[in-house]
This record gives C-alpha cells, sequence and structure tokens, in this order.
C-alpha cells in the first residue's frame, strides 16, 4: 500500500480479514530501525479492521511492515506500506475525485522516472548509519542529514531526540553538516583526531585505568538514527515533475518520437540518437536533474 505524505493527517487504512466481529493483532514494524508496535482490534460487520497511522509517523518517508494475526496467531494480512512525500502534490493539480487519482498515477510514474536519473531522490527519510569511533570528538557521516534522531554506544542508547531529559549525552551536527559532536557548555578544544598511543610503561602499581578523554573512543561501535534529506522538494524539481506529468498526460514521452536523427520512408528506415535510451526523455528536465547528480555516492577505497 503506497500513502501519499501530503496533507490531511493522521491517515486511516482500512485491511479486509476474513470473519467480522472478531479479535484481531495488529503488528507494524518500522523497516528502518525495526521499531515495532501492536495494537489489538475487532473487526467490523464487514469483515475489515483500520489501523492509523498518526501525524507523527508521517513526518519523515518511511516504509512499515504491518501484520494481522487472528486468535489463533496466523497471519491473515501482510503488507508493506510505503509512506512517501509526492514531488509535487496531486491535489493541487486536480480539482476533482477523478483527476486527483489520475494525476496521483501520473505523478507516481513521473518520480519514478526521476528516481532513476537521481538514485536517491528527493525523499526526506529516516536512515541508519553505523561506524566505529575513530579516538576524536568527531562522528564524520558522508550523508546529507538534518537531524540527529537517535544515538547507540556499544548497543547502549545513550541520546534519543524526543527523550532530551533522560538523555545521557547530548549531540548536535556541525556547522559545515559533515559530522556529529556532542553539545558542550562554554569553552571547549575538540580533539580532532585519533592520538598516537605509544605502549605504556608500568611500574610496580601495574596498569593504571584512565578517564574517557574523546566523545567518540576509538574501537567503540555507533549506531545513528538521523533524519536526512530534502526537508523540501527543491522548487526546480517540483516544475521538472509537473513537465513530465504534461508529457505523460499529452503522450509526449513516447520514445519513437524522440530522438530521430534520420527517416526513410522506403521501407521504414529510421535512425535513432544514442540518447533515446538515456535521461528522462524531457531535455529540460534533464538539464534540471544534472545538478543534482552525485558521481560518487559512497565513499570507498578502490
Amino acid at each position: 500500500m503506497d500513502i501519499l505524505r501530503v496533507p490531511t493527517y493522521p491517515k486511516v487504512t482500512t485491511w479486509d480479514v476474513p470473519d467480522a466481529s472478531s479479535e484481531y493483532t495488529i503488528y507494524v514494524e518500522d523497516l528502518v530501525d525495526h521499531v515495532m508496535e501492536s495494537s489489538n482490534v475487532t473487526s467490523t460487520v464487514n469483515s475489515q479492521v483500520t489501523y492509523t497511522f498518526t501525524q507523527s509517523d508521517l513526518l519523515l518517508d518511511r516504509r512499515f511492515l504491518l501484520q494481522i494475526f487472528d486468535e489463533d496467531e496466523n497471519i491473515v494480512v501482510e503488507d508493506t506500506v510505503d509512506i512517501t512525500r509526492p514531488y509535487v502534490d496531486p491535489n493541487s493539480l486536480g480539482s476533482t475525485a477523478s483527476e486527483i487519482e489520475e494525476y496521483t498515477q501520473l505523478e507516481m510514474v513521473a518520480r519514478s522516472i526521476i528516481d532513476t536519473i537521481i538514485v536517491d531522490g528527493f525523499y526526506n527519510s529516516k536512515q541508519i548509519v553505523q561506524g566505529v569511533g575513530q579516538g576524536s570528538d568527531y562522528f564524520s557521516i558522508w550523508k546529507d542529514f538534518n537531524k540527529i534522531l537517535k544515538v547507540y554506544e556499544n548497543n547502549i542508547l545513550i541520546y534519543d531526540f524526543n527523550t532530551p531529559d533522560e538523555n545521557e549525552y547530548s549531540f548536535n551536527i556541525t556547522g559545515d553538516n559533515a559530522a556529529v559532536q556532542r553539545i558542550f557548555d562554554g569553552s571547549y578544544n575538540r580533539i580532532e583526531q585519533g592520538a598516537i598511543v605509544l605502549p605504556p610503561a608500568y611500574g610496580d602499581l601495574g596498569s593504571v585505568g584512565s578517564g574517557r578523554i574523546v566523545d567518540f573512543p576509538r574501537g567503540y561501535d555507533y549506531t545513528l538514527v538521523l533524519d536526512a534529506g530534502y526537508k523540501s522538494v527543491p522548487a526546480d524539481v517540483e516544475y521538472a515533475t509537473k513537465l513530465l506529468i504534461e508529457d505523460l498526460k499529452c503522450g509526449k514521452l513516447d520514445y519513437y518520437k524522440r530522438y530521430v536523427k534520420s527517416y526513410n520512408t522506403d521501407q521504414y528506415k529510421i535512425d535513432f540518437d544514442t540518447r533515446v535510451l538515456d535521461g528522462t526523455g524531457n531535455m529540460i528536465v534533464d538539464k534540471i536533474l544534472d545538478k543534482y547528480i552525485k558521481n560518487i555516492s559512497r565513499p570507498g577505497v578502490i
């Protein structure tokens, strides 16, 4: 099931089940950080149950696994629910229910075409970053992210954005949006890189323990849950989506009508340009998307 993340909220979903007026259990799992919720419901006389996705569920583009169990713990319904922000709101393009439905389908196709060019798309989603501390006061992040939602250190939750009073530490984003750092009041000189550690020589007292001197110690495991991506769809991308929607509606994206280099009426010999299989089929849209293409999507060693 696809749910467009547009007002109004919340979103109520309806599911068909085998029996009327019976007890069922609904399990909903967030497929990013695998947080699971459950609720008990009674089906209607029409053999249906409902599940409501609240406004907090709809703040980000997300994917859920929804399962419905009967009283014998058998799965009677299983489906994924994709909550996605469209690149242009279909409600702004149509005035009647049939027009809005048509534009909803066209927007989905146009968005899919754009996503084949911009692989990560223009979404605002919850993402997981896992890594190891490097013995410094910074934890570098390659992704474009907007907010730190949770931080786990060695499998222990030490920061949760939703419970500030219960956090052991507080974290924020560095000014250049390149790393995570711990929040301190007043003057603080951060360590940018791991110190060189020489083998210690112990006296008669043996090993003497020391306190924690960096925020992300070397070898510590970290899992960060981030609010990442675009907080809003760029205006030029929204315009490009509208162009593709109009092309789809008017049949202008038929590839046999584009990129023809030569045409002979004798036996219909047609020579296509090599770009026929590249891009979106609209040169203006391709030019708009060019600046968003990333040559390197993930750092690594060749």
